[in-house]
């Protein structure tokens, strides 16, 4: 039986919530560690914690529940709105996934279940002997895995954010791939001029940010070598688009580079008729 139909069963023995609310039920939750959260329409505000309740009853494996309210904001991308309703408290928690270990506070740290393929495929794409920069690395999501291929020569992960900094330098040790991955506080246009100037070329570059980073642009280019570099770029586009390519491939002409699409991959639904779209690029300079 599908969850939505399972609350609505034990919520009918509650005679205190509204039958008419009924329909008005999530379908399903996100998941972290046995940690559910929900994210209810207004209506049904009023009455979380017979909706936690009833939750803990069908779902005894659950350790804690949590509403959502809030979108993923601000300069630092995190996540709003989020309220404790039932079981443990605690929001600092370790995920694995793909034998990798994050660590974070999901109340302050965003961590999308849904990227779970692309943090998988990405370190399959490491070559060895390759030099990575991050330039939006949060807690290591895409670094981390790659580091832990082994192949990388070395990945300098930047990240501005310094919550998220504090955790990528607790998951790199986590994760043992201290001699890989090297972490940069700081603004990620700034600190390329830095690995610039220490002589730092990078083979792969990483722009895993949403909206498309389309200003780090020049940036990324201007460190990246002269040939066989590939460009990881994400964005947010109707299904069929061009747009995102098109965009990046204009600044990178304009950079003195050619490119070329060598894969692009829809990840997940972003909002109707936008999907979230992840382009690997070869950049080659003319």
């Amino acid at each position: 039986m599908k969850f939505k139909e399972m609350l609505k069963i034990e919520l009918k023995k509650n005679e205190d919530f509204p039958e008419n609310l009924l329909d008005l039920l999530p379908r399903g939750y996100q998941e972290l560690n046995h940690i559910a959260i929900l994210n209810l329409k207004p209506a049904l505000r009023k009455y979380t914690s017979q909706i936690a309740e009833s939750m803990h009853e069908i779902l005894p494996s659950l350790i804690a529940i949590w509403h959502k309210s809030g979108e993923i904001k601000g300069k630092f991308r995190q996540p709003q709105g989020l309220v404790h309703l039932w079981g443990d408290t605690n929001s600092e928690i370790i995920v694995t996934e793909n034998h990798v270990k994050y660590k974070f506070d999901f109340t302050k740290i965003m961590f999308a279940k849904g990227n779970v393929t692309e943090r998988r495929i990405l370190p399959t794409r490491i070559k060895e002997g390759e030099i990575v920069i991050d330039m939006f690395a949060g807690i290591g999501y895409f670094s981390l895995g790659m580091a832990r291929t082994k192949k990388p020569k070395k990945i300098f992960c930047i990240e501005w954010n310094p919550e998220a900094f504090n955790y990528l330098c607790e998951n790199i040790q986590l994760n043992h791939v201290e001699e890989i991955i090297t972490p940069i506080f700081g603004d990620c246009k700034e600190k390329i001029v830095e690995l610039k100037e220490n002589y730092i070329r990078a083979d792969r570059i990483i722009m895993g940010l949403l909206p498309a980073p389309v200003d780090a642009i020049p940036a990324a280019l201007s460190i990246i070598k002269d040939e066989g570099a590939v460009v990881v770029y994400e964005g947010v586009e109707e299904k069929e688009s061009t747009k995102l390519f098109d965009k990046f491939s204009e600044i990178a002409n304009r950079e003195g580079f050619i490119t070329t699409i060598i894969e692009r991959r829809i990840v997940k639904i972003y909002k109707p008729h936008l999907y979230h779209v992840v382009i690997e690029i070869l950049v080659k300079k003319k």
